[in-house]
C-alpha cells in the first residue's frame, strides 16, 4: 500500500534523523513488536481517513529519548497548520506496556482493536480540529473519554458485530484504571454511557462533523 511505504521510508529518515542509525542495525520498540507491519498498514488507513474526513493534514514522526513519554503512541495538533501529529515511540518499554493494553481485548481480532486504538487517538485531533471544548474542570479527563466513545464510534461503524465485544473489553480496561490513572479514571461514565439517550445513535451518525458533535454532546450531559 502507498501509505504505508511512504510511512516506513518516513520512519527510517527519521530513525536516522534521531541518530538511530549511527551505529549497527539495532531493534527499537515499534519494529520489533510482532504486528508492526499490521499497525504500520492501519496507521496510514486509519490516520488519514480521519484527516480527509475532518479537513486536516496527517504525519508520522518517531520519537525516542529525546521526549519524555510513557505511551506507544501520542498525536499533536496543530490548528494553525490544520496538521495531526502521530508520535510513535521508538523505546522498548512503551511496546511492552502496550501489549499488558491488548491482553483486555483477547478473543477480538487485531484488526478491529489497532484501527479502534487508532481511531482513538484521531479522535484528540477531531476534537481540536472542530473546536469542541469540554470547558476547564476535569478537561483532560474528559478529552479522554470522548476518544474512547469516538473509538467506539469507528468500531461500530466498521465492525458492528464486534462492537459490544469491544466495548466490554474498553469497559474492564478503564475499570483497571479505577483509582491509579486519573485521566483515565472515567469507567463509571463509560458504564453510564450504554443507558445515555442518543449514544447509540451518536455511535452511527454518518456525517463526520454530526458525529463529532453528537459524541460530544452525550459525554457533555455525563
Amino acid at each position: 500500500m502507498g501509505s504505508s511505504l511512504r510511512f516506513k521510508q518516513a520512519c527510517a529518515a527519521l530513525a536516522c534523523a534521531l541518530a538511530l542509525c549511527s551505529s549497527p542495525v539495532q531493534g527499537n520498540g515499534f519494529e520489533d513488536f510482532d504486528d508492526a507491519e499490521l499497525i504500520d498498514h492501519i496507521a496510514g488507513s486509519v490516520a488519514r481517513g480521519y484527516g480527509r474526513m475532518h479537513g486536516y493534514e496527517v504525519e508520522f514522526k518517531l520519537i525516542g529519548k529525546e521526549i519524555p513519554h510513557q505511551s506507544p503512541l501520542m498525536v499533536q495538533y496543530n490548528a494553525p497548520l490544520k496538521r495531526c501529529t502521530f508520535m510513535i515511540s521508538t523505546r522498548d518499554k512503551t511496546w511492552h506496556s502496550f501489549e499488558q493494553y491488548l491482553k483486555f481485548f483477547e478473543g477480538l481480532p487485531k484488526q478491529v482493536v489497532y484501527e479502534a486504538f487508532f481511531a482513538h487517538e484521531s479522535g484528540h485531533c477531531v476534537q481540536m480540529k472542530e473546536n469542541i471544548d469540554f470547558g476547564p474542570v476535569q478537561r483532560r479527563h474528559r478529552e479522554e473519554l470522548y476518544a474512547d466513545v469516538f473509538a467506539l464510534s469507528h468500531v461500530e461503524r466498521y465492525f458492528p458485530k464486534n462492537r459490544k465485544a469491544f466495548q466490554e473489553a474498553q469497559l474492564n480496561m478503564r475499570r483497571a484504571a479505577l483509582g491509579i490513572q486519573k485521566d483515565y479514571d472515567f469507567y463509571k461514565e463509560l458504564l453510564k454511557l450504554q443507558y445515555s439517550p442518543g449514544f447509540q445513535a451518536a455511535l452511527k451518525i454518518k456525517n463526520p462533523q454530526d458525529r463529532a458533535f453528537s459524541i460530544a454532546k452525550v459525554v457533555d450531559l455525563l
